[in-house]
């Protein structure tokens, strides 16, 4: 389905950290409930920057116990959408949102008793700030370990609000950091030419790589029979995480992820080879009406149905968030990338249609 968009008052702006910043939005009592969220999802930002529209998607790092709604925002280098946020968006700004989406989502009962492993790097850290507030209130009996990897003291985001919810849940939540370039002391004098300086840092470095999880996981072993697993970063440090967890024999059903990519990454290539080598005709199901076209060689779905004026749900265009999923009714279809389905919703023929060009003289969708 078409969503429709709102326009949303930035209450608030907060400046975690250099590169990071945190939007809260002012929710009109009319739209309460397009804007009821889970606990890891994330909300669409549309902008116009130079005639151009362009969408990103943000975790909120809020929870939905909370009372307002907020997203923190990562300063990319030359991106278009983050840098025009850390530049020019303030206080009283409005923005134009489409209403919550994600399935990142802890399915969450007060009466479970549950070890959650949440393990994020950089800005990763977002959707499981959300989930980790929401845990340690709906299921009071569950348990939260969080190791969450940053490049310096710097750069860590929301440190104060965690270290506050760690004295605050004591017991139930444990928090581990681990800094990739902590900052260092060198020696004065001639020694210090020579000397890779003594660390400031106290506590572990090191990027998340398979030993880190494997040594946290003996660290805080699982204090209830029942674990699930949520991993949020770029997708080398998931796919680490990922090993390290099948590795100990870990259910991959209990393994949840959600890919962070940089702007420009996941975006499709429009290369002939993928995909047939010649037009082919699209007949898509949307909003209860039936389009059919043409698609050219090196053509995605969603750009095809976009050119033609119509509005089909996307927001990344990147592979990573599952707005755009559709499901083949008839034909083939190859993905260039695919970060949001799972093997087995792949199975059964569900598709992104923003990484998806026809591989049969027809392709229906729905």
């Amino acid at each position: 389905m078409s969503a429709q968009t709102y326009r949303l008052r930035v209450k608030k702006r907060i400046q975690e950290t250099p590169d990071a910043v945190t939007l809260v939005f002012e929710v009109p009592e009319a739209h309460k409930e397009a804007f009821r969220y889970k606990a890891g999802q994330y909300l669409t930002l549309c902008f116009e920057l130079d005639g151009q529209p362009l969408r990103r998607c943000y975790s909120m790092s809020s929870s939905p116990l909370e009372p307002d709604l907020a997203v923190t925002v990562k300063r990319l280098p030359g991106g278009r959408v983050s840098c025009h946020i850390h530049d020019h968006l303030k206080e009283g700004d409005e923005v134009e949102v489409l209403p919550p989406e994600g399935r990142f989502c802890p399915e969450l009962h007060e009466d479970q008793k549950k070890n959650y492993y949440l393990f994020g790097a950089g800005s990763g850290i977002t959707p499981l700030m959300s989930i980790l507030k929401t845990v340690v209130e709906v299921e009071p009996q569950s348990v939260v370990y969080l190791l969450y990897g940053s490049r310096n003291e710097e750069s860590i985001i929301f440190r104060e609000e965690l270290d506050r919810l760690q004295q605050r849940y004591e017991g139930q939540l444990f928090v581990e950091h681990t800094l990739s370039r902590p900052k260092t002391i060198k020696p004065k004098g001639i020694r210090g030419l020579f000397s890779k300086g003594t660390p400031t840092w106290p506590g572990k470095t090191g990027r998340i790589d398979v030993a880190a999880v494997q040594r946290f996981l003996e660290e805080h072993p699982p204090l209830h029979p029942v674990s699930e697993y949520y991993i949020c970063g770029p997708g080398n440090m998931i796919d680490n995480v990922q090993q390290a967890l099948l590795g100990l024999g870990i259910n991959k059903k209990l393994i949840h992820k959600e890919v962070f990519l940089n702007e420009g990454q996941g975006q499709p290539s429009s290369k002939t080879s993928i995909g047939l080598d010649r037009p082919a005709r699209l007949i898509a199901h949307l909003d209860g009406r039936t389009i059919e076209a043409e698609v050219q060689p090196g053509k995605t779905v969603l750009q095809t149905l976009m050119e033609l004026g119509h509005d089909p749900p996307y927001s990344c265009t990147a592979g990573a968030c599952a707005t755009c999923m559709a499901k083949v009714l008839k034909g083939k279809a190859k993905m260039e990338v695919c970060y949001a389905l799972e093997d087995d919703e792949v199975k059964k023929g569900y598709i992104l249609t923003c990484q998806s060009h026809p591989e049969t003289e027809e392709l229906e969708v729905s």
